[in-house]
């Protein structure tokens, strides 16, 4: 299933490995770290001047390189709630 996740940006569910609440994310170091790890990596696909709401995390089973999944970071001025409401209405 395709989901998309606001600024011409659509995803495959199946890529989606998590889907974090930017409130989430300022609130607890370790998804601050991994989300600063994850830009300062050049992982971040869209940068957005948005007000950004979630921050989804994608891994592509085939793209790997040494063995690790390749991941990506892309912002979404979207609620996670509303991302998740998208998906569960899909299914």
């Amino acid at each position: 299933m395709i989901i998309h996740i606001g600024g011409n940006i659509s995803l495959l569910e199946k890529d989606i490995v998590a889907i974090l609440d930017i409130d989430t994310v300022l609130e607890s170091k370790d998804n601050s770290k991994l989300i600063e790890n994850l830009i300062k990596d050049n992982r971040l696909v869209n940068y957005t001047n948005d007000n950004v709401k979630s921050y989804i995390i994608t891994s592509e089973d085939n793209k790997r390189i040494n063995g690790n999944n390749q991941y990506k970071l892309y912002a979404s001025n979207i609620s996670s709630t509303s991302l998740l409401k998208r998906i569960y209405t899909n299914e």
